[in-house]
C-alpha cells in the first residue's frame, strides 16, 4: 500500500485546477462499534456520513460541493431535479442552492402521492422548494418515472428560460465524474483519520456501503487503487432497479479515472455487489426494520431506512453465517437519509414496535 502522504499530495494536484463549493463539514467523524464489535467477535468502525451537515446531512452533500459550481459560473437562477418522494437526493440538493443562492424545482415520483408532508419532502417544503408529484404507473421505477415525464420538465425549464431565467438540470445523485470524484477524496479523507489513529487502510479487511446508483462505490473503488490497497469493498444493492450495477460501476470508474488523469486498471472482479437485501426501492425489508432497531439499542446510531438499513441487514448476515469471519475489521460507511425515518411506516418500517 502506498503512503498517505504520497497519495494525499497527488489527489490534491489533481483536485485542485477543479472548482468547489465548501458545503460539508469535514471530516466526518470515524469511531468504533463496541457493543456490536463485541456481540459478532470483529472490529467494526462506521464512517459517519450522515452528519456532512446541510440539513441532516449524508453523501450526496459531498457531490453537490463539485457538481454545483458548473451551475453557478453558467449564472442559472433554477436547478431542476428529481428522484422518488422521500428523495434524499432531492433534500440534499434543495439545502445546497439554498445556501448557494439558487432556487430548485423538484419532479417527486411515487406509487402513491402523499397528503401529508413528512420526512424528506417536509424539509424540501420548508426550504422552499417548488415541489411537482408524479404517480408512476403500476410496474415502473423510479427511472421509469424519470424517462416518462422528461417532456414535463423539459416544457417547465422553457417557461422558466422564456421568462428570463436561466436554468440547470442535475440528474439525480450526479452520475458523472464530478459527482463521483467526492468519493475519492472521501476515501482519502478516511485514509488521513486512520493514519492519525496509527492505522493504514490494510489493517481493515473490508469497507461495506450501501449502493443507490453506484458514484459513491466508484470513487471509494478509484481512491482505493490509487492507495494500491487490498482492502475489499462490498456493496449491498438498496433495490433491484440496476440489474448492470457491476457494469456501471465499471463504466464509471474508468470514466471517473480518465477525467482525472490516472491510468487504473479496472476489471469486474474488483467489484463485489450483493442484490439479495435490498427488495424494493423505498420499501422497507423485515431485515432492514430489524437492523435499525439493532443498532440503535445496541449503540445509540440511528440508520435510515432506505440505504443504511440494508446493507447493515446484508453485513450482519453475513457476520452470523461467517461470510465474514471472526476477527475481521470493517468500516461501515453510513451515507445518511435519517430524515426517511419520520416519514411513516411505508417507507420507515414498523421501527417503533
Amino acid at each position: 500500500m502506498i503512503g498517505f502522504p504520497e497519495v494525499n499530495a497527488t489527489l490534491h494536484r489533481l483536485m485542485e485546477e477543479i472548482p468547489r463549493v465548501k458545503l460539508a463539514f469535514l471530516p466526518t467523524p470515524l469511531h468504533k462499534l463496541s457493543k456490536l464489535s463485541k456481540l459478532y467477535n470483529v472490529e467494526l468502525f462506521i464512517k459517519r456520513d450522515d452528519l456532512t451537515g446541510i440539513e441532516f446531512g449524508g453523501n450526496k452533500t459531498r457531490k453537490l460541493e463539485f457538481v454545483l459550481p458548473d451551475a453557478l459560473a453558467e449564472k442559472a437562477e433554477y436547478i431542476v431535479t428529481g428522484a422518488s418522494v422521500q428523495s434524499n437526493w432531492c433534500r440534499q440538493t434543495v439545502a445546497a442552492c439554498s445556501q448557494c443562492g439558487l432556487k430548485t424545482i423538484l419532479y417527486l415520483y411515487g406509487h402513491n402521492i402523499p397528503t401529508e408532508c413528512k420526512g424528506n419532502l417536509l424539509l424540501d417544503k420548508v426550504l422552499g422548494a417548488e415541489v411537482h408529484f408524479i404517480k408512476l404507473n403500476e410496474g415502473e421505477n423510479l427511472y421509469d418515472g424519470l424517462n416518462r415525464t422528461e417532456r414535463v420538465r423539459i416544457q417547465r425549464m422553457q417557461e422558466l428560460e422564456e421568462a428570463g431565467h436561466k436554468c440547470c438540470y442535475l440528474k439525480v445523485g450526479a452520475p458523472f465524474p464530478k459527482g463521483h470524484i467526492a468519493y475519492v477524496w472521501a476515501m482519502a479523507e478516511l485514509v488521513g483519520q486512520l493514519s492519525d489513529l496509527g492505522m493504514a487502510l490494510d489493517d481493515f479487511d473490508y469497507i461495506v456501503t450501501p449502493i443507490g446508483a453506484g458514484g459513491t462505490y466508484a470513487g471509494l473503488l478509484i481512491a482505493k487503487k490509487l492507495f494500491e490497497s487490498q482492502i475489499r469493498i462490498y456493496g449491498f444493492c438498496t433495490s433491484s432497479m440496476h440489474p448492470t450495477m457491476r457494469e456501471d460501476i465499471l463504466e464509471a470508474s474508468r470514466t471517473t479515472a480518465n477525467f482525472l488523469g490516472v491510468n487504473i486498471p479496472f476489471e469486474e472482479k474488483d467489484i463485489y455487489v450483493d442484490f439479495n437485501y435490498g427488495g424494493e426501492y423505498d420499501i422497507p425489508t423485515p431485515q432492514s426494520t430489524k437492523a435499525i432497531k439493532h443498532v440503535a439499542r445496541q449503540e445509540g446510531v440511528l440508520l435510515d431506512p432506505v440505504y443504511t438499513a440494508k446493507a447493515m441487514s446484508g453485513l450482519l448476515d453475513y457476520l452470523e453465517k461467517g461470510q465474514i469471519p471472526p476477527g475481521s475489521r470493517i468500516i461501515f460507511w453510513h451515507t445518511g437519509g435519517l430524515p426517511a425515518l419520520f416519514s411513516g411506516e411505508e417507507t420507515a418500517g414498523a421501527i417503533y414496535k
